[in-house]
């Protein structure tokens, strides 16, 4: 099996993935005849645009991510997402805007809905998933930091378990929204002493997915905003696909400008974003690093990434969502354990399924123990 670096993309040739990006003047998403169009931005030195022309059922991609200023036609909307082609749209600093996709409408996706409103007002059930939540979130940061055999990172481990021993006896959520807050800062801790000084990576701070008005200060923080945004549209796309309301989440509070159930439903995924940005700029063999021409400040103190940078990190990103791992699931091929390999983001859209049927009574949600042990 290749590793990350060794399927990124190579010096002089064209390789495809299931994510594009379009950034820069002139991006755009439109139909031209009976193809999709995507342009990315103009070169600011050449002039230069990069044109792809796709029959719908032939394009390569599974999300497109247009940011900062760009246009998107509704004809090519209706028909990119009628075929199950995320379209994300952030802004300049990598910030969430929207999510395009298709909304799933049937009997079934009724019946979830009203059993997620329903489960919403049961506080015993209310409880129990905000302990799984909890439970899930803590448990991927402890296999993440196992993952990569670094003697610094143990003292952190024990705390994060010690932590999580504390939840399944908590009965109220403010308690839980602690233990949360604690394990957050000793994680982030250690996490931020994985990279180089010469980052100015400090602390997680500057927006993100809690869609706050700050942005970050520094490239890794402005790395992990891209992340989490594309992290957050894919499982925005499962909850819609469900028929789920995004809106009405277990554990997060509920805010008028953000998804509260999807910023429930990515924390146990949100490894895969701190994952990626560590490889790109932590690793020293890494193919890619990040270089000190790819970013800069604004007048305001707000990091701008250059476009190669975020193509590298989202192609990276993207191929984290793709690796396999071992995963308890009742479909297809399975070891005598029971295990079958899934792909990381097939597992989040397992998790999402897996809510929708805890809310209409068919099944004890359970988020499996997560095996990191592949990477």
């Amino acid at each position: 099996m290749h590793s990350i670096t060794q399927v990124m993309t190579l010096k002089g040739q064209k390789n495809h993935y299931n994510v594009k990006l379009l950034r820069g003047y002139g991006a755009s998403i439109t139909l031209k005849g009976n193809k999709v169009c995507l342009k990315d931005g103009k070169d600011v030195f050449t002039g230069t645009q990069e044109v792809e022309e796709w029959f719908v059922t032939q394009i390569p991609y599974e999300r497109i991510v247009i940011a900062g200023k760009g246009y998107v036609s509704t004809d090519a909307i209706q028909l990119l997402t009628s075929h199950n082609v995320n379209v994300i749209l952030l802004d300049l600093y990598g910030n969430l805007v929207c999510n395009m996709t298709k909304v799933m409408v049937s009997d079934t996706a009724t019946r979830y809905r009203m059993g997620q409103y329903d489960t919403f007002r049961d506080p015993a059930k209310v409880l129990h998933l905000q302990k799984q939540i909890l439970h899930s979130k803590l448990e991927s940061q402890v296999m993440f930091f196992e993952s990569l055999k670094k003697a610094q990172l143990q003292e952190c481990i024990n705390g994060l378990r010690k932590y999580k021993e504390r939840i399944d006896a908590q009965r109220d959520k403010r308690d839980l929204l602690r233990i949360e807050a604690g394990a957050g800062h000793l994680y982030f801790r250690y996490y931020t002493s994985l990279f180089d000084k010469k980052y100015g990576f400090s602390s997680r701070r500057g927006g993100g997915i809690a869609m706050s008005n700050r942005h970050a200060a520094d490239v890794i923080n402005a790395l992990l905003n891209y992340g989490y945004s594309v992290l957050a549209s894919e499982i925005a796309r499962f909850v819609h696909g469900c028929g789920l309301d995004p809106y009405y989440g277990f554990f997060h509070k509920m805010d008028t400008s953000f998804q509260a159930l999807v910023y429930d439903l990515i924390e146990p995924f949100r490894w895969l974003v701190e994952y990626a940005v560590y490889k790109i700029a932590a690793d020293t063999n890494h193919m890619h690093p990040i270089r000190k021409n790819e970013y800069a400040w604004t007048r305001e103190g707000k990091v701008i990434l250059d476009s190669g940078l975020v193509r590298r990190f989202l192609e990276l990103l993207e191929r984290k969502f793709q690796s396999e791992r071992l995963y308890k699931f009742k479909h297809g091929i399975k070891r005598r354990d029971g295990m079958s390999m899934c792909q990381e983001i097939t597992i989040a859209k397992i998790h999402v399924q897996l809510l929708a049927e805890f809310c209409i009574g068919n099944k004890q949600l359970s988020f499996c123990p997560l095996t990191l042990s592949h990477l």
